[in-house]
């Protein structure tokens, strides 16, 4: 008896033992996996705290806003920096005091919203010559691109009926083959029973661009330079066919789309990017025929054409947002079509299009400034026309913007998707 009691009670610490060891690996793991989310959501606050504070610098110095700074400002010091890091470290650190202040969980996005002002104040008491106008256009940017860019928790993902990002993402991405089928029928369907066939995608543009030549270049004698009008033209007409023809056709893109998604289901998201694919079709001919009609005149491809992909990068992010925001909302609003083309009609003429920057007043340059199509279609026209490499600096807020739009419009859609057929 008293054997077997010992080798029970053997037994029972050696479980017991197992079962500590077994907990504290649990706790260690635990601990690894919370220290690895908190680094990544640091990492990610701290990307939209510099891209912000990039874009409030650029604001700062383009903006006819405010005083003058004097030659000595400091416009990109790495003391700012540092600054910012250290008062989004002050928030995490601050954490769990909220924590027990609100009697519940902190998430991320009230964490990084917190750093903000937190922020604010450090560079007050770092660097008090600091202009006080930059930093409110810091605080205006940061908000919004917190508010666009930072995952929300999955509670509320729930109020909002948006399902998680990712797996959303994973059945766009098997039904790819999908998409390229109806890009390449409708593509084809568009011009089957025309005459000169797929030529009019090439045919129709350039007719424009000889219209505009005509009455801009020798009627209305817009001064370009050494450089022909139409190369002038067509270098800042091609990105902007892009982003014209795919906002237009993302308005109705749901709406004529009605009677496949009453009928089968796929990822609704496969309208739009059919919307876009068609479009960058399009765009890809006008860009072999603008590289045609610039070697007629002298104007050749250079080595600084290998920022163009990055340029299309930032530009197609930007159109994707608009246009999953333009296609949701047009189901909902049957105004937004006839707002969003006269929106597309004045945007027009506040792009560098059919005119130089130089030729704009200094007063009314910020509009250029202000409007990220008109830098792209600037730095569009820097690399083809005048072999000139991007500034990149300027092209920080068009980035920024678009990534955040793109966030913003495809988690809506996504939310909004399945009352589609209830509204239509």
């Amino acid at each position: 008896m008293m054997r077997c009691n010992r080798g029970s009670s053997k037994e029972g610490l050696m479980r017991s033992t197992i079962g500590y060891a077994t907990a504290i690996r649990r706790q260690r793991s635990t601990r690894l996996a919370r220290g690895a989310t908190l680094a990544g959501e640091y990492v990610l606050d701290l990307a939209i705290l510099l891209m912000a504070y990039l874009v409030a610098t650029y604001w700062r110095e383009v903006l006819p806003f405010g005083k003058y700074v004097g030659t000595n400002y400091q416009w990109h010091s790495p003391q700012i920096y540092l600054t910012v890091a250290l008062g989004l470290a002050l928030a995490y650190m601050s954490r769990y005091g909220l924590q027990q202040f609100f009697d519940r969980s902190v998430g991320h996005l009230t964490t990084l919203l917190v750093s903000i002002p937190l922020v604010d104040v450090a560079i007050l008491a770092i660097m008090p010559l600091q202009s006080g106008l930059q930093k409110g256009y810091f605080t205006l940017l940061a908000v919004p691109l917190a508010l666009l860019l930072v995952p929300r928790t999955p509670h509320e993902q729930a109020d909002v009926g948006a399902p998680p990002l990712l797996s959303s993402l994973q059945r766009l991405w098997a039904n790819s083959g999908l998409l390229r089928i109806w890009i390449l029928y409708n593509v084809r369907s568009r011009y089957a029973q025309a005459l000169l066939g797929v030529l009019w995608i090439v045919l129709l543009p350039l007719s424009t661009a000889l219209v505009m030549t005509a009455v801009f270049a020798e009627i209305m004698r817009i001064h370009t330079g050494n450089t022909p009008f139409i190369s002038f033209f067509l270098a800042a007409f091609v990105p902007w066919g892009l982003f014209n023809q795919s906002i237009a056709a993302s308005m109705r893109s749901i709406i004529s789309a009605m009677g496949l998604i009453n009928q089968i289901y796929f990822p609704r998201e496969i309208i739009v990017l059919s919307a876009l694919g068609e479009a960058l079709v399009d765009s890809l001919f006008m860009f072999l025929a603008m590289l045609l009609i610039n070697a007629l005149v002298g104007i050749e491809p250079t080595a600084m054409f290998v920022f163009l992909p990055v340029l299309l990068l930032i530009q197609v992010a930007l159109m994707l947002g608009l246009m999953f925001t333009v296609s949701w909302l047009s189901v909902f609003v049957r105004d937004v079509p006839q707002l969003v083309s006269v929106f597309l009609q004045i945007l027009f003429y506040l792009c560098p299009i059919i005119y130089p920057v130089s030729i704009v007043p200094h007063r009314y340059q910020f509009l250029i400034n202000l409007n990220p199509m008109g830098l792209l279609i600037e730095a569009w026209r820097n690399v083809i026309v005048y072999d000139r490499m991007p500034d990149w600096f300027s092209l920080i807020y068009p980035a920024a913007l678009a990534f955040g739009v793109l966030v913003f419009g495809y988690r809506h859609f996504k939310a909004n998707e399945d009352r589609f057929a209830d509204m239509l």
